[in-house]
């Protein structure tokens, strides 16, 4: 792993000591026009081009003549820092840069608590940052070790306590000397050229990311989810203007609950409770009356069934709503246990379509060619599905009475 500040130092690197610098006067000390895009180095920059877990910024760059060009991507590329543009700006051209302010402070804010909150997991529990990822709404860290929910919820407790006292994020560029005699947190060892973020009392690691003046304005941290990730902890934050959106959100769907419930704003969670159990046991019962209904309907059925004649080339109709496709498949099984013909039952209605299963007793199959009937059903009423010899489903969604006229004359002509 390389060491991302390694440049060339043709390039002043505002964002190193002021993150809160969006706007900045600069010359344009090279520019190319590459296959792969346009780019320009400038003498002097506040555009991160990407790394320690943080993304590259955008903007704009102004030229003399009032006119505005996309920076769309800034990295480093053989030590220089590039800004890559929607069409070239030649060398020698004085130029104003402006960062996209609302994406660099909402990421400086998420990759700020990712700081407070790895900090306070190495010096309360001894746990490394063994994985880090940032996107443009949340933080995942990884951590070298179990943590209970009592412990994370103190290290948010502590990380907002960091926030509410205002502490300044510290810059320093030590010596490798110092360096080598300092300890600070760093997934590599490296110390030369390294730049060191502190808090005072809560973490100092080596990054080369811009970042907010104070904990202050890191505005309030929340630790979204956390489970066990490869015998630690994965944990999901999100801090500052992404905590405020992701609140909103939470508060909306609170909302809608207590309008739903009827429930006071801190009780929706009881009354979801509550609710659940109600569910669960009208859920039970519905069960139960189902089983009950099936029964019934197999009993009637069964009772008409026994005063027919079976013919084999004679489809015996069945049409339920009240069944699902467990209920039918058990009520088909009785059917065919007293009659000797073909059973085609039916369950659902015209609005929701019907689930279908026609079946024959195993010594009839040959004579019955069920497959061969189900292929001319598909085909006349839209149907989908299939089976064995004996019996076939799937789902349907002509009509009641489309079915029944496709019906019509196999029964006749049988």
């Amino acid at each position: 792993m390389k060491n991302e500040r390694e440049t060339d130092n043709r390039t002043q690197l505002i964002y190193e000591t002021d993150g809160m610098c969006v706007a900045f006067d600069a010359v344009v000390i090279q520019s190319e026009n590459l296959p792969e895009g346009a780019f320009v180095i400038l003498d002097r920059t506040a555009f991160f081009p990407g790394g320690g877990g943080q993304e590259c910024d955008s903007g704009y760059i102004t030229t003399p003549d009032g006119e505005d060009i996309r920076v769309t991507k800034t990295a480093i590329v053989d030590g220089q820092v590039r800004h890559y543009l929607e069409r070239p700006v030649p060398a020698g051209t004085a130029v104003a840069g402006r960062v996209d302010a609302k994406t660099r402070y909402a990421r400086m804010q998420n990759h700020g608590s990712e700081h407070l909150i790895s900090g306070i997991i190495k010096r309360d529990y001894g746990y490394e940052n063994v994985g880090f990822h940032m996107t443009d709404e949340e933080v995942v860290i990884d951590t070298g070790g179990i943590l209970t929910d009592e412990q994370i919820r103190l290290v948010e407790e502590r990380a907002n306590e960091a926030v509410f006292k205002n502490i300044p994020f510290v810059i320093s560029f030590p010596t490798p000397e110092q360096a080598r005699n300092s300890q600070y947190r760093s997934k590599i060892d490296i110390y030369d050229n390294i730049r060191l973020v502190s808090v005072d009392g809560y973490d100092v690691c080596a990054c080369c990311a811009p970042h907010v003046n104070s904990t202050g304005q890191l505005g309030v941290i929340k630790i979204t989810s956390a489970m066990p990730h490869r015998g630690g902890m994965r944990l999901t934050v999100t801090a500052g203007a992404d905590a405020y959106h992701d609140y909103v959100m939470l508060h909306d769907n609170n909302a809608s609950i207590m309008e739903i419930l009827s429930s006071p704003r801190r009780e929706t969670a009881a009354f979801l409770r509550e609710y659940a159990g109600k569910m669960n046991s009208l859920r039970s019962e519905a069960t139960q009356l189902k089983k009950e209904l099936a029964k019934v309907v197999t009993e009637t059925v069964i009772d008409t069934l026994k005063t027919k004649d079976a013919d084999i080339k004679t489809p015996e109709m069945i049409f339920t709503s009240c069944l699902d496709m467990k209920g039918l498949r058990d009520l088909v099984n009785e059917c065919t246990k007293v009659y000797g013909g073909m059973i085609c039952a039916f369950s659902g209605d015209d609005d929701n379509g019907y689930g279908y299963i026609f079946a024959v007793r195993a010594e009839c199959a040959k004579e019955a060619d069920i497959k061969g009937f189900l292929e001319g059903f598909k085909t006349a009423c839209g149907a989908q599905g299939g089976g064995s010899d004996v019996m076939v489903q799937g789902t349907c969604r002509a009509a009641r009475k489309d079915i029944e006229e496709y019906f019509r004359p196999v029964r006749n002509n049988a």
